[in-house]
């Protein structure tokens, strides 16, 4: 499985061929979510953050549906899949990963993951 990172607020280095190439970011994606007792992100709040931040490249259209596999564990890098359905029925797949944790504030991201 290979990464794709997209996002509008800055550049990134992506790995072609083994070298890092610094792009443009396409996607608008940081979200951040307190937590309590469980120290997880629930599968509901992680989707419609996913909903109400993620948007197409370009085309900046929020997405008709958000699914994920389970929720986010408050620890550094974890990880969690989600399929983001577009309003024409498309789908994309994309890896939600924590960013930073700070006492119960929880901040993620999230990338296009490509076959």
């Amino acid at each position: 499985m290979k990464y794709v990172v997209v996002s509008l607020t800055a550049a990134t280095a992506v790995a072609l061929g083994g070298l890092a190439v610094a792009g443009p970011r396409l996607l608008s994606t940081e979200s951040t979510s307190t937590v309590g007792a469980t120290a997880t992100v629930s599968r509901t709040e992680v989707e419609k953050q996913v909903r109400e931040h993620y948007a197409l490249p370009l085309v900046q259209e929020k997405p008709r549906a958000v699914s994920c596999a389970g929720g986010l564990k408050a620890q550094q890098r974890a990880m969690v899949d989600c399929t983001v359905t577009s309003k024409d029925g498309k789908k994309q797949h994309i890896a939600v990963s924590v960013t930073k944790v700070e006492g119960n504030e929880v901040s993620y991201d999230y990338v296009m993951l490509s076959d």
